[in-house]
């Protein structure tokens, strides 16, 4: 039921604009009174005709206090206004350094905490923050496939598909390395071989082209440590100098069995 009965009111209970919602006319710069459904520049004044404040107003219909119930053209033409009286007059500028010293201390936030505590949420701050947060996905999603479009183009795939059958299935390339090729998250991943019909390996099922890149990392890695651009000739120079094939391991981080398969020599001991 709602609180205003006044006579002038049209319909009893009625209202001409949605809740929690402020209503404007993007066509005649205007906003739409929930009470009788007429559009002015600003409702401020207007809802005194209903024999309600603009609070009580904001109230009634679920609108934030802090949002103006006024055309976005009159909006911006108090707040130029409000700007030039700060600038020009040192009496107001004095005025105003209280609150900003608050706002500054964190006081004023805490003090508008305070005074919400126990309030529900206007449902106009709700709808707000559900549109900032629908914009805002709108907008990484956007990014994201703004460099899904950089990476196919940068790979020379002609599309998604195409892609995902060259890394995935072709080079059996893993979640993570296909992921990182494309520029986008494991799970999308996922979900752009399910939608492709591609099925997903199971975990820890290996594969031949797995095992050699998963290789040549390693070797890319070993090379890295000790400074060499062919890790072989390296190893096996070391050999011929006396290096033991457990002080080649630790040099570069990896096994001796490792260090062996790299030299071409079988069955070593494990000083040796």
């Amino acid at each position: 039921m709602s609180r205003f009965n006044g006579s002038q009111d049209v319909v009893q209970g009625a209202r001409h604009s949605h809740y929690g919602q402020l209503i404007r006319d993007e066509d005649t710069d205007t906003v739409v009174c929930h009470v009788c459904g007429r559009a002015f520049r600003s409702l401020g004044a207007h809802v005194r005709v209903h024999r309600m404040t603009a609070a009580e107003y904001r109230q009634e219909f679920g609108l934030l206090r802090t949002k103006p119930l006024s055309a976005r053209s009159l909006s911006q033409e108090q707040s130029r206004a409000h700007v030039a009286i700060y600038a020009a007059s040192e009496e107001a500028r004095g005025h105003l350094s209280a609150g900003q010293d608050m706002a500054r201390s964190g006081e004023l936030s805490r003090k508008r905490r305070d005074a919400d505590r126990g309030r529900p949420d206007p449902p106009q701050l709700r709808q707000t923050q559900q549109d900032s947060l629908t914009a805002g996905r709108g907008t990484r999603a956007s990014a994201a496939d703004a460099r899904l479009a950089t990476a196919l183009r940068a790979g020379g795939f002609g599309d998604l598909g195409q892609a995902l059958h060259a890394l995935y299935v072709t080079s059996q390339h893993s979640i993570d390395d296909t992921a990182r090729a494309l520029s986008i998250g494991r799970g999308r991943v996922r979900r752009l071989l399910a939608e492709h019909g591609i099925a997903i390996r199971s975990t820890g099922q290996n594969s031949a082209a797995g095992r050699r890149a998963r290789a040549l990392l390693n070797d890319r890695k070993a090379a890295q440590r000790v400074g060499t651009p062919d890790i072989a000739s390296w190893l096996r120079e070391r050999r011929k100098e006396g290096a033991t094939f457990r002080e080649l391991a630790k040099a570069t981080g990896r096994s001796i069995p490792w260090v062996t398969a790299r030299t071409g020599t079988c069955g070593p001991s494990r000083t040796q």
